[in-house]
């Protein structure tokens, strides 16, 4: 018995190592830094703002107030609506914008993805910025955006909003936040173009430039993706295309989830899935050793307490006062983590493996619903969890040239639109 809790601890302890040695190598290799041109105003291009939304009333007016307060004077905001029952549409035509309501939903795509993909075709913009309903955006943070895309030939740059929480749910998206954290790899390595290990976007804030968007072949070459933002940022590093990720600004804040709790838990339950097999696998394996190390440092501060002569050190003080360490260790790196990202709560800093309980919970059941291929659900509508085939790109021609057909435009827009996804 004293042997195998000797092999035990000796695990835990080589498993917290591989955890720290993995976060100093990310945080090593993380920088954030703005770079501008400092465009006049004449300079700057004109901009196309597609926001998609469903049953977004309680957003959307708070979202398009920020919009229209840009301090950018060439754009057009294009709000896409799949058929909201609620008063969505009826707020945003009170504001200085192009409502497209279409209530269609081809089969083979996601809804958020395919609104993006409607407000690209009604598009004027040489750069297209997609963001969510439930974002608020300040009126500097256009202009900082564009000059930095403009200023580094990027083809995508996506912005991790500062998330705002009230109720207690919505602390838990930091944790969720934080596991992706792991997951996505150093800032370095997410923008270099030409490390393909590393990659990660929020759908919150996605700003293109026009023609690289069109050489990715846009939301229609990820249609079915129940995470569009990482799967357009891994097709960006595939290739060879520039992305820019900062998740460490305040330019662009949101509030996620403030009904209630089963939004959050559909949400991250088709994310969850989504993300797992989209990122590289050994990538997934360090977040499964943060989620065993949060699990076990409670377990062995609780056992050092109980039967001290259990830890391999032999000595009481000794043990539980590494035990201790490594218990906060845990939540204290959270907290740096988030605290720039996301409003902080200490009590969930403090007891995180309650917190994290629930998150494991959820990553549970978004496995499980995975494995065994079940639909999962947004608002009303069910998706496939079950991977589908990359579109080529005679597929993506062809899509392309039917959705013109269908909106009635003129053979020399559809010739267009095959010339765009050739």
């Amino acid at each position: 018995m004293i042997i195998l809790g000797f092999v035990f601890e000796t695990l835990y302890i080589l498993i917290v190592s591989s955890c720290f040695i993995y976060l100093a190598n990310i945080i090593k290799n993380s920088r954030n830094g703005w770079e501008y041109l400092n465009l006049q105003d004449y300079e700057l291009p004109l901009v196309s703002v597609i926001v998609p939304t469903l049953e977004e009333e309680n957003n959307i007016g708070k979202c398009l107030k920020s919009l229209t307060a840009l301090d950018y004077p060439n754009l057009e905001i294009i709000v896409v609506d799949g058929g909201s029952k609620d008063r969505t549409t009826d707020i945003a035509k009170e504001y200085d914008v192009n409502v497209i309501v279409d209530e269609n939903l081809p089969r083979g795509w996601v809804g958020k993805s395919y609104g993006c993909h409607i407000g690209y075709q009604a598009s004027k913009g040489e750069i297209l910025l997609f963001t969510d309903a439930d974002t608020e955006h300040t009126p500097k943070s256009l202009k900082i955006a564009v000059e930095h895309l403009l200023s580094t030939d990027t083809t995508l740059l996506s912005l991790f909003p500062y998330q705002k929480a009230e109720k207690w749910f919505e602390y838990l998206v930091g944790f969720m936040y934080f596991l992706s954290y792991i997951g996505g790899g150093p800032r370095d390595k997410i923008n270099n173009q030409f490390d393909k290990s590393a990659y990660m976007a929020s759908g919150q804030y996605m700003l293109f430039c026009r023609k690289g968007y069109e050489r990715l072949g846009g939301h229609l070459a990820i249609s079915s993706s129940l995470v569009e933002d990482v799967a357009l940022a891994k097709l960006c590093k595939e290739k060879e295309l520039k992305l820019y990720f900062f998740d460490n600004t305040k330019i662009v804040s949101t509030r996620m989830y403030p009904g209630e709790f089963i939004d959050f838990y559909r949400a991250f339950k088709r994310a969850i899935w989504g993300g797992i097999t989209t990122l590289p696998i050994w990538r997934v394996m360090f977040v499964i050793f943060w989620l065993i190390y949060c699990l076990t440092a409670p377990y062995f501060l609780a056992m050092s307490i109980v039967n001290p002569t259990s830890w391999m050190v032999w000595d009481f003080s000794v043990g539980i006062t590494i035990n201790i360490v490594l218990y906060l260790i845990w939540g204290v790196t959270y907290y740096l983590y988030w605290r720039k990202r996301g409003k902080n709560n200490a009590m969930f800093v403090l007891f995180y493996p309650i917190a994290m309980v629930v998150v494991i919970t959820i990553i549970f059941l978004s496995l499980l619903n995975g494995f065994l291929g079940n639909k999962v659900s947004w608002r009303n509508r069910y998706y496939s969890t079950k991977p589908e085939k990359r579109k080529t790109l005679s597929e993506i021609s062809s899509e392309a040239l039917k959705g013109s057909k269908k909106k009635g435009r003129t053979s020399s827009d559809s010739q267009q639109d095959l010339e765009i996804f050739s």
